[in-house]
């Protein structure tokens, strides 16, 4: 990256959300050059000055070093009257006495300039006022490898104290920000070269060489590799230890700020998406794989607006009361504050949003979230309201393929937002070409979006697990072939192949969810579903989702061209087939294994027994937990390891979000193993009947479509999956290498 890519400030300080730490951390990941100029080079300045020093040795950094011939203020004071001691022998005397107090930190700085020194990379001198004293020089300047150059001055010694504790500011330069700050910078430049290369009366400059020599001796040189991965554990140590920004150092800080629970701070890829979204004029779809943190990477999208604009006002939408509360932790986690629920759990919310608006109109209140589900949005009242806030708001809509819905889009139409995000795995609408038009013409944005970051890329970046895929043939018996194929007449009669629609919509949604029903209840599954626990094994069958069939309900809809958005906690209706299939499965499970503990996840929980069971699981006191449509989109579930696919969903949206759920990251988990039920015709029968074979190819071809999407990222395609479906494939002639071909990735 280059310096220019990234946000630099022009302060920073210890009591503001970027530190100097921020800084010298970010430059020295992004530079080729650095020439510096210390006062006391100090073992406290060395916790600092180790963050990101083997990133720039990485980068093939080069460095130009004046220091003092006292390594601290207190070598300073305990040599001073040692009149005999010539400068070079002063240096390693303070340098014996700085190596007493060592820490693995100092350590690894000394490891990274030996390097340096072995590798010619770096030049060392020593500066000594000739009046006597210290030299107190606190600037540098870092330059890319497009020769942009950063400099830097600042009240701090680069001692811990003055980094982590103390109020201290540097100011920083970008050399290309205008002709004025070109020039300071090389002024800066001036200055630094008139000391190094002696030009400065009232400096002596003279060469480090025993003090180089003692460096190496002491710390023989180590590889780059091992030298990266020992500075990245001491920069989580040190943010874990709440040692390195006064963020994190004091308890009264109330600023946003990036939160606690990566101490690395934002991921490249979350910081890339800022920038493209900037670029965009600060619009835009997020088309970002589930697990790979959209929630964070948008809220880090408002926590930088906030850094520039000096106040934070945003409004979060999101499809269920579930992701509510997962949204409120996450805002939390930001620091941000003065946050409004507007969903039927508050009853409160239209009375809270009022005041809000009038004190904002006053100029009482600056900062504020507001965080609703998509159903509270189009409350009247909601949409009166929230139309007399600035269009300044940053809107952040949450699974955004909802907003295609014909009442979202409506309500989305009265909308001036002028900054917003639209956050999805799946951005398109499957058969709804003018829901996915509207989503993109709301958010200025059009494929491949604004950004994206696909299931594939997050593999490979080891920002997703890796997994296995296991298909499963499921047949139909022949009463259930038989309705499938009565139903599907039905449907081929509706069907207008010149318009590529259905000439009466309602009466096709009806018939498509009788058919998709066949496929949920096929019988079969109960048998697959045994082998597949079999499979596992007792030992191993923890942590387990199985996503049971839904019998109804909006997902089969969805399918269609349009659907009314329901929240969850309205969703109470489980028919009794669906009721009687998670029980079936359930009791299989107890049965073979009566040691293992099994719950259910459905829309008939309420929302205390959601958490609770969410949080069993989690803990490992549920191992297998049977759920439907409730933990589609966006629960946060990264211990789950083992997923059972019994739906036969044909819905890309659903079946995606559903094997991403498996795939997130967990310190426990280092792989995810997904089973998958495919259901084809039993044409192995003696009494099948090729009659309705290309009727049949269709059915399989629409299961095979899910096959193709799991089988294209996963480990064991070869081995496994191509083998336990060559039956099937070859009978109805598809060729799944050629479907996974066609898949975008």
């Amino acid at each position: 990256m280059l310096l220019r890519d990234k946000k630099i400030h022009n302060r920073y300080s210890t009591g503001k959300t970027e530190t100097p730490f921020n800084f010298f951390e970010l430059a020295f990941s992004n530079s080729l050059e650095f020439e510096i100029g210390l006062g006391y080079f100090s073992s406290a300045s060395l916790n600092v000055l180790s963050v990101g020093f083997a990133r720039f040795i990485s980068n093939g950094g080069t460095m130009k070093m004046y220091i003092n011939q006292y390594l601290s203020e207190k070598d300073y004071e305990l040599l001073l009257n040692d009149k005999e001691v010539f400068f070079d022998e002063q240096l390693l005397k303070s340098y014996e006495i700085l190596k007493q107090t060592f820490s693995h930190r100092d350590q690894h700085f000394f490891e990274c300039l030996s390097y340096l020194i072995q590798s010619k990379r770096i030049n060392l001198r020593v500066a000594i006022p000739r009046g006597g004293g210290i030299a107190h020089e606190k600037f540098g300047i870092f330059t890319d490898r497009n020769s942009d150059k950063v400099s830097f001055t600042g009240s701090m010694n680069l001692t811990a104290s003055a980094f982590l504790s103390n109020l201290e500011t540097i100011e920083c330069t970008c050399s290309w920000k205008g002709n004025d700050s070109r020039e300071r910078v090389e002024e800066n430049q001036k200055d630094f070269y008139s000391i190094w290369n002696g030009n400065n009366e009232r400096v002596l400059v003279i060469e480090a060489k025993e003090f180089a020599r003692k460096v190496v001796r002491d710390y023989p040189k180590n590889d780059i590799k091992l030298l990266i991965k020992q500075e990245e554990k001491i920069i989580r140590d040190l943010r874990l230890e709440n040692k390195l920004t006064s963020v994190y150092f004091s308890n009264q800080n109330k600023e946003p700020h990036f939160p606690l629970k990566y101490p690395m701070g934002p991921r490249e890829y979350q910081e890339d998406a800022y920038n493209e979204w900037v670029d965009n004029g600060k619009q835009g779809v997020f088309a970002m794989a589930t697990g790979t943190g959209k929630t964070i990477t948008s809220l880090n999208c408002a926590l930088e607006e906030y850094q520039t604009d000096g106040f934070y006002q945003i409004l979060i939408l999101v499809p269920t009361i579930a992701l509510v509360d997962q949204w409120k932790e996450e805002v939390i986690s930001f620091n941000f504050s003065n946050i409004i629920l507007v969903y039927s759990g508050n009853p409160r919310w239209e009375e809270q949003i009022v005041r809000l608006k009038n004190n904002v109109k006053r100029g009482l209140e600056k900062d504020f979230v507001i965080l609703s589900t998509y159903q509270s949005f189009l409350h009247k009242n909601f949409l009166k309201i929230i139309n007399q806030f600035p269009e300044s708001i940053i809107l952040i809509a949450d699974e955004a393929h909802n907003i295609g819905a014909t009442s979202v889009r409506k309500a989305f139409r009265k909308l001036g937002m002028t900054r917003k995000i639209a956050l999805s795995a799946t951005p398109s609408r499957i058969y709804d070409k003018e829901g996915t038009e509207e989503i993109e013409k709301f958010f200025s944005d059009q494929p491949p979006y604004v950004y994206s970051y696909s299931m594939k890329q997050a593999i490979e970046r080891g920002d997703l697990v890796q997994y296995c895929y296991y298909p499963r043939i499921v047949y139909l018996n022949d009463q259930e072939m038989k309705e499938y194929v009565r139903i599907t007449e039905q449907l081929m009669r509706l069907y207008d192949a010149q318009n590529q629609s259905y000439k009466d919509v309602d009466r096709a949604k009806k018939i498509l969810l009788m058919r998709k029903r066949i496929l949920h209840k096929a019988t079969d599954k109960i048998r697959v579903y045994k082998e597949i626990i079999n499979e596992i094994g007792e030992e191993r069958l923890k942590y387990c989702f199985v996503y049971v069939p839904e019998g109804g309900g909006v997902f089969e809809l969805e399918e269609m061209s349009d659907y009314s958005i329901t929240d969850s906690e309205t969703s109470s209706y489980v028919t009794d087939y669906e009721e009687s299939f998670i029980q079936k499965m359930l009791d299989v499970t107890k049965e073979r294994f009566p040691k293992i503990t099994c719950n259910t996840y459905t829309s008939s929980n309420t929302k205390k027994e959601r958490e609770a069971i969410l949080k069993g699981f989690e803990n490992g006191v549920i191992n297998v937990l049977f759920a439907m449509k409730c933990l589609d989109e966006g629960i946060d579930v990264p211990r789950a390891k083992y997923g059972v696919f019994a739906s036969s969903s044909g819905n890309p949206r659903q079946f995606i979000q559903r094997r991403g759920r498996l795939l997130r990251k967990h310190e426990d988990k280092t792989f995810a193993y997904i089973y998958d039920m495919i259901v084809v015709p039993n044409f192995k029968n003696l009494a099948y009947s090729s009659k309705y074979w290309k009727m049949e190819r269709n059915l399989v071809f629409n299961e095979f479509r899910r096959v193709a999407e799991f089988s294209y990222l996963a480990n064991n395609y070869h081995t496994d999956i191509k083998p336990a479906l060559s039956e099937v494939t070859n009978f109805y002639d598809i060729a799944l290498s050629e479907l996974i071909l066609n898949i975008n990735p």
